[in-house]
């Protein structure tokens, strides 16, 4: 039995992504601040005939990440895939951002990665190897007015994973980003109505050439595959997934 720790597991992409590994035969310790939520997400793989734990914890705060495997491994007996998923996003023009504004979004987007490949990998490479996915954002190389934490977290995701890669590969560990556009998830339904959650839906679909707005599921797809052994030779990269929307220099007018 291989098993995957989720973070960021309490819904969207998240939940979406521990619900598709456990299609392929994963025990999923799911992770996240929203305890009630996240034991949904546990249960909901458990119905499906797998094992499951649910674990409330904020990956910014190193001694619950050191916790958090120690439990996984007490309770499922290892690690053997990471999908590093919690984030946060903050917006605002960049002199109106405050200090504490990025310490947030950085503590969790980026050290809370950082933390989880820390006391993650140690625990694959007594297993003979793994593999961790670090999802960051199609915003790490064309970003948005008003993001510049995130954007900058994002990045700074993506040049972990490059390096993360070099540094554990002799572990038999790889290590990949995925990088997704706007997805259809509740941190992009986060405006004041449904009205302009559903602009700014409409305006994704119409900055991809065919028309899509990516669902949670088209992202988890992609990280099945990636973990698998058929994509065996990536490792220190990052993988778009846009639907199109980075080929079109208008991504600008997309609202933020």
């Amino acid at each position: 039995m291989k098993i995957a720790v989720v973070t960021g597991a309490a819904r969207g992409i998240g939940r979406s992504i521990a619900l598709r590994l456990a299609k392929e035969g994963y025990a999923i310790a799911a992770s996240d601040v929203l305890t009630e939520q996240v034991n949904e997400t546990a249960e909901l793989v458990r119905q499906s005939g797998n094992k499951a734990l649910a674990l409330t914890v904020d990956v910014s705060k190193e001694e619950q990440v050191k916790k958090m495997f120690e439990q996984v491994v007490a309770e499922l007996g290892g690690v053997d895939l990471l999908v590093n998923n919690a984030g946060v996003i903050a917006r605002s023009h960049i002199v109106d951002t405050t200090a504490e504004d990025f310490d947030w979004v950085i503590g969790i987007n980026l050290k809370g990665a950082f933390l989880c490949i820390k006391h993650s990998a140690p625990i694959m490479r007594q297993r003979g190897g793994g593999v961790i996915v670090n999802i960051s954002s199609l915003h790490a190389f064309a970003t948005l007015p008003n993001l510049s934490i995130y954007a900058a977290s994002k990045a700074g995701l993506v040049g972990l994973t490059r390096a993360a890669a070099l540094d554990l590969g002799v572990w038999n560990i790889r290590v990949v980003a995925v990088c997704p556009s706007g997805v259809d998830t509740p941190m992009l339904r986060d405006k004041p109505t449904e009205e302009e959650n559903i602009a700014t839906l409409n305006r994704w679909k119409r900055a991809s050439p065919i028309g899509l707005i990516l669902q949670p599921e088209d992202v988890a797809n992609l990280v099945a595959w990636l973990v698998s052994d058929q994509a065996r030779g990536l490792t220190g990269v990052a993988i778009v997934i846009d639907a199109g929307v980075s080929a079109d220099l208008q991504i600008r007018k997309i609202p933020t």
